[in-house]
């Protein structure tokens, strides 16, 4: 009896052993509760259904949804007692927040599948974020309203949809895209943004008025009060699958769209173990970029990842993206903010 116990307790130590050699560290660690902050609405549903609903410990995963500026707000608020693990970021606030001392480094050792990022797909932040995704900011136009189909961007100021265009405003981040493509049209850029302003100030004098809410543009393309915007080639993707929206289309304008990157970053919190970098490295997994390509409509990063045909004729490859100089925006954020409501929203 006696040396089947100790044989026993044996098995039971090698059985240890072993799970423990198979299972990297952050595998064990899973149940721990973390919270991930990323977006509302349709971008953020899609996301909860590619990346969270795809996860095989959701449970332990808190969602918080709010915009890029809140998040970022919340961070600096709560640095002494962070209530954020993973928190997801367009490029615009990047420069800000990497330099913000809230972030740590994306660790390859427990982010495995960091290694198969396209290596055409920019990091913005060097080692604090990777994109997990990316898209095409180009224009939203109705085929229903709209017999001569947009090209440019230069045909958001058509005599025949004057009236019927509308535009993000300077409080939805991704205006600035809009801005630099507009400004770019005579010469100009985010150094010289006047051109531009002064085109955002006619769309906005001309229409409904420029949208600070998704839910605002969707609603307007819903009733026909706009017929075309800039937008998020994603979203547009998913939006032409709501039958009150079949006639939508997407333009990837001749001057070019630009790139959008939804980049997932790792929160400094010593707590969640390291359950945070098990998240990210599932958002990077084959399974969960090619159900994000599915739903969300964007492009995988994970070079391993199918790519949908419909996304793949949507969205170049990054490489074919124009990008904006974050970094001189974020330097002089205020002022062209600033500018901004003096010339378009005077």
């Amino acid at each position: 009896m006696t040396i089947d116990m100790k044989r026993r307790v044996l098995l039971q130590a090698a059985a240890a052993a072993s799970a423990s050699a198979i299972f990297p560290s952050y595998a064990q660690s899973a149940a721990q509760e973390i919270t991930v902050s990323w977006y509302p609405g349709l971008l953020g549903a899609n996301f909860k259904k590619s990346f969270w609903d795809t996860y095989k410990d959701r449970s332990s995963v808190k969602l918080v949804e709010s915009f890029d500026n809140a998040r970022f707000t919340q961070m600096q608020a709560n640095r002494d007692k962070p209530n954020f693990h993973v928190a997801i970021f367009i490029d615009v606030l990047l420069p800000l927040i990497a330099r913000s001392g809230l972030l740590v480094e994306l660790n390859p050792a427990q982010i495995p599948n960091l290694k198969d990022v396209d290596p055409r797909v920019t990091l913005p932040a060097g080692k604090l974020a990777v994109p997990a995704t990316y898209g095409a900011w180009g224009i939203a136009w109705n085929s229903k309203h709209i017999k001569r189909p947009i090209t440019s961007w230069t045909d958001l100021m058509r005599d025949d949809l004057k009236g019927h265009v509308s535009s993000p405003n300077i409080t939805y981040n991704s205006s600035v895209y809009t801005l630099e493509a507009m400004a770019a049209l005579k010469g100009g850029s985010l150094r010289n943004p006047d051109t531009g302003m002064e085109s955002m100030y006619q769309i906005r004098k001309s229409g409904p008025g420029l949208w600070d809410q998704e839910s605002v543009a969707v609603g307007w393309l819903k009733t026909g009060e706009i017929w075309a915007t800039p937008y998020f080639s994603g979203n547009v993707l998913a939006m032409m699958k709501d039958p009150d929206l079949s006639d939508l289309r997407f333009c990837l304008p001749s001057e070019g769209a630009f790139a959008v990157p939804l980049n997932v970053t790792r929160v400094k919190n010593s707590t969640g173990g390291s359950t945070p970098e098990a998240f990210i490295d599932h958002m990077l997994s084959v399974s969960a970029q090619e159900e994000w390509a599915r739903v969300g409509g964007g492009r995988p990063v994970n070079v391993k990842a199918a790519v949908p045909k419909e996304v793949a004729d949507t969205v170049p490859t990054a490489d074919k993206l124009r990008r904006v100089d974050w970094e001189y925006f974020a330097e002089n954020r205020t002022a062209l903010v600033d500018k901004w409501n003096r010339i378009v929203n005077k």
